[in-house]
Formats: structure tokens, C-alpha cells, sequence
């Protein structure tokens, strides 16, 4: 098992699939209030060696929520491995600080405090892997709570790609988000921005259309993006 959370997985295609699930409305907004953020994440990686991964998703899955990988391009008795995304043990969060640095997040003087409140965002799977290219599937299941007190605000990040890989140089990664029909709030413009010490994002193309009757948003990006969706119901 290793000891560290993977950085630094090449990754040369990626995309992210993401339904979001509007059950706060069913519950009145009252204060159990929640919304479901299911995503689909398919990433081509360049394996350097037989190895046994440690992959970590930033997203809070909570009770009734669940995240897992596997190996979509193994041999037909591997196929069905399945590796559960798990919470980090509070005496081994020490490895989720080079994470937050990759996120972007600033380090706080009293960084152990900090990484054991960081760490509830965060879970980790391990996951043994051949050498050589393979295609990744991940599945997860994230609850969005509300963000402000009427209940009825929500917001969640997807990083393209996540954040154990690494973009190789002609990377190509996609991203869809798709609305529930009859969608009753308002979408906030998204915010795009790069991850630190990575290029300025390269959108190569973005849209805000309808698949249907459902909305949907759409980005193909060649750099590392990272994508804040925020939407407060009426």
C-alpha cells in the first residue's frame, strides 16, 4: 500500500460527466435539505510500472453517497476490481498536504488543524495498476448541502483533471454538466480558472445549451482547469 497520495499519473484524455440530482426542492428546503452531484469520469493514463496507486477524489461523499475505480482496460479478470474511494485516517493526513498545495489552497500557519479540517473533503482509493496505457473509470456520487441559510443555494468544483494526474502535453479533456428537467434555479456564470503553477486554461470550445429539455453546460479544455458551478433555486 503505498504511503502517498499519486500526483503526478500522467494523463493524456479525460472526461467528466457530471448529472446533477435536484432533491432540495422535494424536501421543502428545510434543513436537511440536499442536492446529489453524480459524475462519471473516464481518464486515458500512462502507467510507468506495475504499482499499486493511491488516487484521491476532492469531493465530499457523504453517508448514502459513494465513490469507486477500476481499471476499465485490464485483462477480463481484473476487469471487475473495483477500488472504494475511502476517508483518510485523521493520524494520516500529513499525506493531503501536497494536495491542497496542487488545489491552489493556502497553507495555514497551524497547517495539522487545517489538514485534519481539509480532509473530510477528500478520499483516497488504492488501486494496483500494469504498466503502460490504460483507461480509468470513476464513478462518485457527491451530496451538495446548502451553502447559505435559505437552504436553497448550492455549489460544487470539478477539477479536469483530477487531482492525482498529471496533464501531458497535448491533454485533451472535456467536461458536461447536465440539469434535471424543470430546473427551478438560477446558474451562476461558471467560474473557470488554472490550477497554480499550470498554464493559463485553454478552452477550446464552451457551451450553454439544451440536451432535450434539460440544460446543459460543456467545456473541451487542453490545460488544467479547475470549474466552480454555484445555482440558487427560486
Amino acid at each position: 500500500m503505498p504511503a502517498e497520495i499519486t500526483t503526478n499519473l500522467e494523463v493524456s484524455r479525460q472526461t467528466v460527466n457530471i448529472d446533477v440530482e435536484s432533491i432540495a426542492p422535494v424536501r421543502q428546503f428545510g434543513p436537511d435539505s440536499y442536492d446529489v452531484a453524480n459524475s462519471t469520469i473516464t481518464a486515458n493514463v500512462n502507467v510507468p510500472s506495475d504499482d499499486t496507486y493511491r488516487l484521491v477524489l476532492a469531493m465530499e461523499t457523504e453517508q448514502d453517497t459513494s465513490a469507486f475505480v477500476r481499471c476499465v482496460s485490464a485483462t477480463d479478470d481484473d476487469f471487475d476490481t473495483i477500488a472504494n474511494f475511502k476517508r483518510i485516517p485523521k493520524g494520516q493526513v500529513s499525506i493531503l498536504k501536497p494536495v491542497l498545495e496542487k488545489a491552489g489552497i493556502p497553507l495555514e500557519a497551524d497547517l495539522q488543524a487545517q489538514l485534519e479540517r481539509e480532509a473530510s473533503k477528500y478520499k483516497v482509493a488504492d488501486i494496483d495498476l500494469p504498466a503502460g496505457q490504460h483507461v480509468l473509470r470513476i464513478h462518485a456520487s457527491q451530496k451538495l448541502t446548502p451553502v447559505d441559510a435559505t437552504n436553497k443555494r448550492y455549489q460544487f468544483t470539478i477539477y479536469a483533471p483530477q487531482l492525482s494526474l498529471a496533464p501531458t502535453g497535448n491533454v485533451r479533456l472535456g467536461v458536461t454538466v447536465v440539469f434535471p428537467m424543470d430546473f427551478t434555479a438560477t446558474i451562476d456564470a461558471p467560474i473557470v480558472e488554472a490550477l497554480p503553477g499550470q498554464p493559463q486554461v485553454g478552452t477550446d470550445a464552451q457551451t450553454d445549451s439544451t440536451v432535450g429539455i434539460q440544460r446543459a453546460l460543456g467545456w473541451a479544455f487542453h490545460a488544467d482547469p479547475k470549474i466552480t458551478i454555484a445555482y440558487t433555486y427560486a
